[in-house]
């Protein structure tokens, strides 16, 4: 899911927003049991993690992708079935060390 704001004032509201409908879609998928239609054996149940980010004006998609990227990596470290946003504070951390490195 990816979001594209102008005015920054608008980003915060807008990613909150954002991760709110994607944790609706998370426990959605979460809800639904898998099953094989053959022999009816139940499979288990599907987990998902969603990231969460901007398009910012000057992005080219790659900058988004990775950013999105790191949001994946915060989910998988922190548990997975999970909405990461990259406004999240152990997100915003490591874009913040990634930008001066």
């Amino acid at each position: 899911m990816a979001a594209r704001s102008s005015p920054s004032s608008y980003q915060i509201p807008f990613l909150r927003a954002a991760t709110t409908v994607a944790d609706h879609i998370r426990r959605e998928v979460m809800s639904k049991e898998l099953m094989k239609r053959s022999t009816g054996e139940k499979l288990g149940h599907v987990t998902i993690s969603i990231e969460v980010a901007t398009l910012h004006k000057d992005d080219a998609s790659q900058s988004l992708i990775e950013r999105a990227d790191v949001c994946l990596y915060a989910a998988k470290r922190n548990g997975r079935n999970r909405v990461v946003c990259e406004a999240d504070p152990e997100v915003a951390s490591t874009n913040t060390a990634a930008q001066v490195s």
